[in-house]
């Protein structure tokens, strides 16, 4: 038997994952080991070490797995039974990092305790019968407290077309949209084509309402891009471990909406094509993809896309004087007379000004209590725009 086990180091013949309750109960134990015989001896061996009677658990799954290409195998190269573990509400650990030293093939054998076998069994049966029905797409701007002509105008997205947005006024417009949409969609866990699969759920990205066994229901994605932080790799399909991936960002937008923030022309090119040949690559290969996913390029140079020709265009204009101080009353709960905005540029009459001069005056007022609110507004505005006019 070996005796440093339970001891999480490097290893070259075999590796022990478990997956563990809160209270530290095992539920979960499977092991990879170079041979079967091995296998079994680390099975067992666990077991004796964790004073676990054998006879609680009961082996689910045996058998040679292909390990070819890989280096090691750890916590972090199995992360969909960790995504697996962590829906039953188990932590996925191990006993070290596994080198397969150009190993094809490793043997594993997975063990469950008698009652988590019975709440997979349960789970599963559940899921025969749940009822994922989608409910249409709509924006729905009741709650959301913008001025009534930008309501109006962001409505058309509704129509699930590719769009211009040209955001002279910075709404925050993946905020806006994650807030006012509705409806839900069927989104598969996994699409499998041919020989691939590609996995599609996130649910750092995606909001579940419903899990199924193969597909779950969620709201109406809204995925955002922004060219000045992410990275072209977004939109490259990862692999996981042989024939299965990561998805791209645009299929995980799969029936919603993906927003690029200032993307390259090229990369519009490229989705737009994509979703009208309804073909992507991964590696050397050419697979067909369902494509209903909706661009939305947002942007505040309108010529820099003039060349590229999408059904909808949309146009917000900065804020007129009336807005400006509207909201900032309201976002202040001051009064705010009009002067004190007449002179900020149009370039400047927006709603990350707002947000801006919001952030400045409660700063200032913790700094100065005491002072008026009218007051303190002012230097807010004279920071904001450096300059002190009649205006202010």
């Amino acid at each position: 038997m070996e005796t440093d086990l339970l001891t999480p180091k490097e290893r070259y013949n075999g590796v022990v994952f478990i997956g563990v309750r809160k209270n530290d109960v095992v539920e979960f134990i499977k092991v990879y080991a170079e041979s079967e015989e091995l296998a079994k001896t680390l099975l067992e061996d666990f077991l004796y070490a964790k004073e676990i009677h054998p006879s609680d658990f009961v082996i689910v799954d045996k058998g040679y797995e292909s390990v070819e290409g890989k280096e090691i195998i750890s916590t972090r190269t199995e992360s969909e039974l960790s995504s697996f573990l962590a829906r039953l509400g188990l932590k996925l650990l191990s006993n070290g990092i596994l080198y397969l030293q150009g190993k094809a093939e490793i043997y594993q054998i997975t063990s469950v305790s008698k009652d988590l076998l019975a709440e997979i069994r349960s789970i599963k049966e559940k899921e025969k019968h749940v009822k994922l029905k989608e409910e249409p797409i709509l924006l729905d701007f009741t709650n959301l407290d913008l001025p009534p002509r930008y309501n109006e105008k962001l409505k058309v997205l509704e129509l699930m077309q590719n769009t211009l947005v040209i955001n002279h006024a910075q709404i925050p417009l993946p905020k806006v949209l994650q807030e006012v949409i509705k409806g839900a969609v069927r989104l598969p866990r996994y699409m499998k084509i041919g020989d691939i699969s590609l996995r599609v759920l996130d649910k750092d990205l995606h909001e579940v309402i419903i899990e199924g066994k193969e597909e779950v229901l969620v709201k109406p994605p809204v995925l955002t891009w922004d060219s000045s932080i992410d990275g072209l790799e977004d939109f490259e399909a990862k692999e996981i471990r042989e024939n299965m991936y990561e998805s791209p960002i645009f299929l995980k937008a799969y029936k919603g909406f993906l927003i690029l923030e200032e993307p390259p022309i090229e990369l519009v090119k490229r989705l737009l094509k994509i979703k009208e040949k309804r073909i992507m690559r991964i590696d050397e290969r050419k697979i067909r993809i369902p494509t209903e996913f909706t661009i939305i390029v947002e942007t505040q140079n309108a010529e820099k896309y003039e060349k590229i020709i999408l059904p909808v265009k949309i146009a917000l204009s900065p804020l007129t004087n009336e807005e400006l101080v509207d909201i900032l009353r309201k976002e202040l709960g001051i009064e705010v007379p009009d002067k004190l905005v007449s002179n900020l540029s149009p370039y400047h009459k927006t709603f990350k000004t707002v947000s801006l001069l919001v952030k400045l005056f409660q700063q200032l007022q913790a700094k100065e209590p005491q002072k008026p609110p009218s007051e303190l507004l002012k230097t807010a505005l004279i920071l904001f725009t450096g300059e002190e006019d009649e205006g202010h």
